[in-house]
């Protein structure tokens, strides 16, 4: 009786140590399961804020918006959903009539990360002429683009007779010295360069033509804009 009583003991205790273990593991695993509700949650409501962001472009944008929305894309696009958890990526289509006489921003249809592209490009030509130059007395061009011809001549040292306005001596005067020579073609370059950039900004408009979005998950895939006629 006694060895019956404590092999019933020890069978006890080792069904009470299995309900034990087997509560842990129900309450681990309900409790993951929790955290991974809270994560998927936490992700499709960020998901849900990115499409709204996205859906607020649906509309006529500026150059300078629709840059903007390429910085969006380019972000949404790096998420983890996309990169790891196997959501497709979006893409935005732009059509352009382009800008004449420049390498930037050409007609025809693009990427608009072709036009993010373009637009750190030109950024970083026209940035080139915004810093202090040893060979122009350590000022920009920049500076100097904002200048008379005269004005120039005057910062040089170079003398101009009589006190006519700005292009007709002066100018003759800038050309026949080296160093002003060059800074008159590299206010011409930057100006050249700000125009363009300020063209597409501000002087051109894209119209949202479509939105597509994924069947399964509503997220949204594609997006094509057109520019407007003037």
């Amino acid at each position: 009786m006694e060895n019956a009583s404590k092999a019933l003991i020890m069978a006890g205790s080792v069904l009470m140590a299995i309900l034990v273990i087997g509560l842990l593991v129900f309450g681990y695993q309900s409790l993951s399961a929790l955290e991974q509700s809270k994560e998927n949650a936490k992700g499709d409501l960020k998901a849900e804020q990115y499409m709204e962001r996205f859906e607020q472009f649906d509309r006529t944008l500026y150059g300078s918006e629709l840059l903007s929305l390429a910085n969006l894309l380019e972000d949404y696009n790096n998420t983890d959903d996309v990169k790891y958890d196997g959501y497709e990526e979006m893409t935005i289509e732009v059509y352009t009539t382009g800008i004449t006489n420049t390498t930037y921003f050409k007609a025809g249809t693009y990427s608009i990360t072709k036009i993010l592209e373009d637009k750190n490009k030109i950024e970083k030509e026209i940035s080139k002429y915004e810093v202090k130059n040893s060979d122009y007395n350590n000022k920009s061009v920049k500076y100097y683009s904002e200048k008379s011809n005269r004005q120039i001549a005057e910062e040089f040292r170079i003398d101009v007779p009589g006190t006519t306005p700005d292009y007709d001596i002066a100018e003759i005067y800038l050309k026949s010295n080296t160093k002003t020579n060059q800074l008159l073609n590299d206010i011409q370059n930057y100006k050249s360069l700000t125009t363009i950039y300020n063209e597409f900004r501000i002087g051109k408009k894209f119209e949202c033509k479509e939105i597509k979005y994924d069947d399964n998950n509503g997220r949204i895939i594609k997006m094509y804009f057109k520019e407007k006629a003037k």
